[in-house]
This record gives structure tokens, sequence and C-alpha cells, in this order.
């Protein structure tokens, strides 16, 4: 998942990047190429920080545009599978879902952080106990 970020050389600080969509996340390079890499550790930070405060998830709505000096910054997979696993819970305990998956609430509560890495098998289960249809797409 791409949120878009924008790039702006400030002729004190370097590069400065902001998200639009995350207010609250921003990063600085001394060359746009270190910026971008500092925006990628403050995305995944803010995000995995917001997953353990249990903050709902963020969906990025501003698209990249070249145009616009808008750059894609990939937020990492293992804490989107987390955010997921996390989003699609709620309303359930961890213990439920636990259970009817078939593992003990300790290996069910590693896979809503971003430190569990599920398989796809695991995955089907978790989503066979939340009720729901697991779908895999590649674009």
């Amino acid at each position: 998942m791409d949120y878009a970020a924008k790039i702006e050389k400030d002729k004190d600080m370097g590069y400065v990047v902001s998200f639009p969509d995350l207010p609250n996340v921003n990063a600085l390079g001394e060359t746009r190429e270190e910026a971008i890499k500092q925006a990628k550790d403050a995305l995944d930070g803010a995000m995995e920080c917001d997953l353990d405060m249990g903050y709902s998830f963020v969906y990025p709505k501003t698209m990249p545009d070249a145009n616009k000096n808008l750059v894609a910054i990939q937020l990492s997979p293992r804490i989107e599978v987390a955010y997921k696993i996390f989003e699609a819970r709620r309303g359930k305990t961890k213990a439920e879902v636990a259970k009817a998956a078939g593992f003990t609430p300790q290996a069910y509560q590693r896979f809503e952080t971003p430190k569990g890495t599920p398989t796809v098998e695991t995955l089907y289960k978790i989503a066979a106990a939340l009720g729901k249809k697991l779908e895999i797409k590649l674009s």
C-alpha cells in the first residue's frame, strides 16, 4: 500500500517530506534519496506505533502524482497485514479468534504485530475464524 509524500527543498534543512494523509508524519534528509528513505522509516514507525495504540488504520486518499511532486512511499507489508488482522477482529476478543482459528491466545497475539509473519495458510485460518474471506490480489 502506497502513501503519497510531498518532497520539498528547504534552503536550511535540505529536503523535507510530509504526508498529506498523515499530517503528523514528516522526515528530513540532506539529499532527496535520503529524505525518501527517512520518510519510509517515519511512515512505518508511525503506523506501527498507531497499531500498538489500537488506533484505526488510516487508508491513503491522496494519490502519488509526479506533477504535484507527490511520490509513492510504500508501507511495510508486515505492518499492513498486522493492521488488517487487527481491524478485521473488531468486536471480538483475541481469545475468541485464537480459539476459532485453533491457536493459543499467545500465538494469535503475534499476528496483530508487525513482528508476526503469518503464512498464507495461517491467514486463511484467521480469516475463517473472523467469518471473513481471504482474497489475495496482485496488482
